[in-house]
């Protein structure tokens, strides 16, 4: 090639690269946006205060479920949402969960359900003198509602009963039936609740027009050169797999070791494993989340977002660096329980290791196997599958006239935020729905900074009273704009 020739090359290169990134340059300003008056949140704040009060906490021991702290629960919500109580019916499931039905006007129309969950996590032990306010109180101060489960996610809970209790109020009747699903037991894995709920639905024959659970939130500086916060919706999740690895060697005097010990023979095949990892790929969500943040970034990250045919493994180098994008990329490996030997000088005949596995919807529990299998190659190792292995979710399509109701409804209540589609790295109860609808998002219109994401099962959970308000207002505009002639989300009060 000569240099002329190269020359040319070069530009017309440039000049590929320029046109494309101008392209894809989007602007989203911020437009105006008027929160209602009908909603006193003073009143609404002091409800959700009150229902921090109950201690709906879920552990993994069945003896240390508190059954009348859940009922107690369910006779707040009775008498705090009078309107709801005399126009949805409602169902308790399995004792605990609950379920309410709005009908709509019009049965051929598929039903919408909101859902989230009224479990908490319990307050970690030796932490309470942590709390600005103690967890339980439900404190409003500084602007704020204090307490377990603020964030996650009695927060999610109150808002839609106060968005629905609203809308009966102002004459609403819905045209579409509006389902209310609430499990009592998300936080070890819904398997009494969630579970529950869509059997019954299942066993009903009804079949939803999409699923909108709690799950990722607005993201505020997410990234330095992202100037605009960035709502988070998961239209996948993850799968689950743990597996059990074991070795037997010879035993004996730790004087007198015969070759390798079991601890060594498994703590190589785990390096190996470690050290070798599940190759991530820059396609399907993580491309798409891309494609929805890279317009809002300055100049030069276009140019490399728009790009990605020729930038792709810089990238993919690049995201590989923080633990957080690695795993959207991939399926994570992690060893978390290892066991062998009972005295410091008998030589252990058993070893045994428990490795866990976050796993990608590009792969699957068989897949995952396979990988493990020819990693550690190695058939002294026995590989056993442990019980609650779930396969990654259905990935939702974003170009579904359900997402686009719920993107537009996100930027109507929060117009400076970019919406971008995500995959939920853990478990939420949204994966028990999954016969009902192909259309499953997991959402909350929850603002929170890299400070507040620690506080969600950590210390001094909180939600700002301005940020309720907002969430409120979020939940009544999706009602609205979900029902018939608006289900892309182009009405407007």
């Amino acid at each position: 090639m000569t240099l002329i020739t190269f020359g040319i090359a070069l530009i017309l290169l440039c000049a590929v690269l320029v046109i494309r990134t101008l392209r894809y340059t989007r602007h989203h300003g911020k437009r105006n946006r008027t929160l209602p008056a009908d909603v006193n949140i003073d009143e609404a704040a002091n409800r959700l205060s009150e229902a921090i009060r109950f201690e709906t906490i879920s552990t993994q021991s069945p003896e240390d479920f508190n059954e009348s702290e859940f009922l107690k629960m369910h006779r707040f919500l009775e008498k705090a949402f009078p309107r709801i109580h005399e126009y949805l019916d409602k169902e308790v499931i399995n004792n605990y969960s609950l379920l309410y039905t709005w009908k709509g006007s019009d049965p051929d129309l598929k039903p919408v359900m909101l859902t989230c969950h009224i479990d908490v996590v319990p307050v970690e032990p030796g932490t309470e003198g942590e709390w600005e306010h103690p967890p339980f109180q439900g404190a409003i101060s500084d602007g704020y509602i204090w307490g377990r489960g603020t964030m996650d996610v009695q927060g999610g809970v109150l808002a839609i009963m106060e968005a629905v209790e609203n809308l009966i109020e102002s004459g609403y009747s819905p045209e579409r039936t509006i389902l209310l699903g609430f499990g009592h037991d998300e936080e070890i894995d819904g398997d009494k609740g969630a579970f529950t709920i869509a059997k019954v639905l299942n066993e009903r024959g009804i079949f939803l027009e999409y699923l909108l659970d709690e799950g990722t939130p607005i993201v505020h500086n997410v990234l330095p050169e992202l100037p605009n916060p960035v709502a988070l919706v998961a239209v996948a999740e993850k799968g689950y797999l743990s597996l059990e690895l074991s070795v037997s060697a010879e035993g004996g005097h730790s004087s007198v070791p015969q070759g390798l010990t079991s601890i060594a023979i498994l703590s190589e095949a785990i390096h190996k494993l470690e050290n070798n990892p599940v190759p991530g790929r820059i396609n399907g969500i993580v491309k798409k989340t891309m494609e929805a943040i890279g317009p809002q970034m300055p100049f030069l990250y276009r140019i490399v977002m728009a790009n990605l045919w020729l930038f792709r493994k810089l990238v993919k180098r690049e995201l590989a660096q923080m633990p957080a994008t690695k795993a959207a990329m991939s399926t994570t490996i992690a060893t978390t329980i290892f066991e062998s030997g009972i005295k410091e000088n008998v030589l252990p005949t058993q070893a045994r290791a428990i490795v866990n596995f976050r796993i990608h919807p590009n792969d699957s529990i068989e897949s995952i196997k396979e990988h493990v299998e020819q990693t550690m190659d190695d058939p002294r190792i026995n590989i056993r599958e442990m019980r609650g292995s779930i396969e990654p979710s259905h990935v939702s399509d974003v170009g579904d006239s359900s997402y686009h109701t719920l993107r537009n409804t996100i930027q109507e209540v929060f117009p400076e935020v970019v919406v971008a589609p995500t995959l939920m790295v853990g478990a939420t109860d949204a994966r028990h729905y999954a016969g009902l609808t192909d259309n499953i998002y997991r959402f909350i219109p929850l603002r929170a900074r890299e400070s507040d994401l620690e506080r969600v099962h950590g210390t001094n959970e909180r939600l700002s009273k301005k940020n309720y308000l907002e969430m409120i207002f979020f939940y009544k505009r999706l009602i609205l704009n979900s029902t018939t002639g608006f289900l892309n989300g182009n009405h407007s009060e």
